[in-house]
C-alpha cells in the first residue's frame, strides 16, 4: 500500500464551494479493486465532509461513528469520500449472529487444504485500508469487545492463526455507523438495535447525520432528473420531508409512520415519474413503486394524502413534464 501522496483540492475533488487552498490527501493508484465505485451524482454536505476529512487526516487514536436515521446518508458518505481519494475500503455489515472471527479471519477448506483467510478488519489493518463496520449497533456487544485493543492502537493478535500479530498500517482508519447513538433504540423504529458499552463508545468521535436540506436534495434531483420541472422536484422534496417528520416523531399530533423516504427513494420516485410520464397519473404510479407498495394500508393512505395536499391539482392531473 502506497502512502497518501496526492494533494487534492477539496473544492474540485468534492465539488464544494470552499477556498481553493483547502486541501486533503489521497492516493495515486487508480487500479486498486478495493476502491469503492464512484457515484458522480452524489452531493456532499459541507459539515459532514469536514468531519470525515478531519478524521481521515488525523484520527489521533479515535474511530469515527456516524449516527442517524435510516435513509439519512450516513452509510454512503465514507464510501463516496473513499472513491474520490482512491482510498481502498474493507467493510462488513454487522448482525445479531456476527462473531469477532468474521472480522479477523478463520480457517477454511480451500482446494482440498485448510487455509487461514484473513477477515476485512485484518486486511484493512495490514494494508492500510479504511475499515467500515455498518450497522454496528446490531452486533452482540460481547463480540465487539475484541475491538477495544484495536481502537486503542494496539496490534491485532490472531490467536487462531498461531498468534499472528498485525500492526496497524499508518493509513488504517476505523469507521462505524448505526441508527442509534450507542445507547439502544428509544424510538421503537429499529428492531434489533443493541446498547453499546460506554467504554467502547468512548473510543469514537460521534457525528450525527440528519436528512439532507432541501437545497442539497434539489441539487441531487437536478443531477438525477434534469428533465423534471423544478416545481415538481421541489414538491417531491416537500412530500419527503413531511414523511420524515412523521417517521421521526416530529409532529406529535399526527399518526407516526414506521416507513420513511430516503434520498435514494426520493430519486427513485423522480426517475420513475419520468419513465411513466405517459401514465394516467405518473406521480402516483411512481410513488407507489418507490415507496407505498411497502407501506401498511393506513400509512399508505396517510402518505397519499400528504402528496395530494402538497401537489394540489398537479397530483390529480398527473403532470410530470
Amino acid at each position: 500500500m502506497t502512502h497518501r501522496d496526492q494533494a487534492l483540492a477539496v473544492r474540485t475533488t468534492f465539488n464544494l464551494d470552499v477556498p481553493a487552498e483547502v486541501i486533503t490527501a489521497g492516493f495515486a493508484d487508480t487500479q486498486n479493486p478495493h476502491v469503492p465505485n464512484r457515484d458522480d451524482g452524489y452531493v456532499f454536505r459541507r459539515e459532514t465532509l469536514r468531519d470525515i476529512l478531519s478524521f481521515l487526516d488525523d484520527p489521533d487514536g479515535d474511530g469515527l461513528y456516524f449516527s442517524g436515521h435510516y435513509g439519512a446518508g450516513k452509510t454512503t458518505l465514507p464510501y463516496q469520500v473513499a472513491s474520490r481519494l482512491l482510498w481502498p475500503v474493507q467493510s462488513f455489515t454487522a448482525h445479531s449472529r456476527m462473531e469477532f472471527d468474521d472480522l479477523v479471519g478463520t480457517w477454511k477448506l480451500v482446494n482440498g487444504t485448510m487455509q487461514f483467510l484473513h477477515g476485512p478488519l485484518a486486511v484493512a489493518m495490514r494494508e492500510g485500508h479504511l475499515f467500515i463496520l455498518n450497522e454496528i449497533d446490531r452486533a452482540d456487544p460481547g463480540q465487539l469487545a475484541g475491538l477495544h485493543d484495536v481502537l486503542e492502537g494496539h496490534p491485532l493478535v490472531i490467536a487462531t492463526n498461531g498468534g499472528e500479530v498485525i500492526h496497524a498500517h499508518e493509513n488504517f482508519r476505523f469507521i462505524a455507523n448505526g441508527n442509534s447513538m450507542g445507547s439502544g433504540d428509544s424510538t421503537g423504529l429499529y428492531q434489533g438495535v443493541n446498547q453499546l458499552d460506554i467504554a467502547f463508545m468512548d473510543r469514537f468521535r460521534v457525528v450525527e447525520v440528519d436528512y439532507p436540506t432541501e437545497d442539497v436534495e434539489m441539487m441531487i434531483l437536478e443531477k438525477k432528473t434534469p428533465e423534471l420541472p423544478e416545481e415538481i422536484r421541489r414538491n417531491m422534496i416537500r412530500v419527503a420531508n413531511q414523511i420524515r417528520r412523521l417517521f421521526v416523531g416530529g409532529e406529535e399530533s399526527a399518526t407516526p409512520l414506521t416507513i420513511t423516504m430516503s434520498t435514494r427513494a426520493l430519486c427513485r420516485w423522480a426517475k420513475l415519474t419520468l419513465v411513466f410520464r405517459n401514465a394516467p397519473n405518473a406521480l402516483a404510479y411512481a410513488l407507489n413503486q418507490s415507496l407505498l407498495a411497502k407501506a401498511e394500508p393506513e400509512q399508505k393512505i396517510a402518505i397519499e394524502q400528504i402528496a395530494r395536499d402538497v401537489f394540489g391539482s398537479t397530483w390529480q392531473q398527473g403532470e410530470a413534464a
